[in-house]
């Protein structure tokens, strides 16, 4: 965040970036269940390239929400690795469905996504961003 904005400014934006922040960690359980099921032979390509698609989505609109909220965030500073990680998430996702259910493959071409198939270090490391940002919001909050 920018030194020159007010406080208020600042604890609003960091706010909005922690809401930001739940919401792509209660995403991770369809984004897992979408994974799995791009590995899955018996899965319906339909279906799950849909799935795969509206929560790639919720990331990608996440993302530019994060962007929005902290658009000085300079490399390396907390709300840049939020958007960063939030970003990955679309990125993984969207790559895993393009793998799994190309429009034009060769026979066994498919389910070849199991390289991208696990997004718990990034939850990890998301969890840890949220909760770092809740901190900054308790030190910013002033005492009753």
């Amino acid at each position: 965040m920018a030194s020159q904005d007010r406080p208020e400014r600042v604890l609003a934006d960091l706010l909005a970036l922690l809401a930001i922040a739940d919401q792509a960690i209660l995403l991770q359980e369809r984004a897992e269940a979408v994974l799995q099921a791009c590995t899955d032979p018996g899965e319906s390509v339909q279906s799950v390239a849909r799935e795969g698609t509206r929560v790639a989505g919720e990331y990608q609109r996440l993302w530019n929400w994060s962007l929005d909220f902290a658009p000085t965030a300079g490399d390396g500073s907390l709300e840049r690795r939020l958007s960063d990680l939030v970003l990955l998430h679309f990125q993984m996702l969207h790559v895993a469905v393009r793998l799994a259910f190309p429009r034009q493959a060769t026979p066994g071409a498919f389910r070849s996504v199991r390289a991208v198939e696990d997004l718990a270090p990034w939850v990890a490391e998301l969890r840890s961003v949220r909760d770092q940002l809740n901190l900054w919001i308790t030190a910013l909050t002033p005492s009753r």
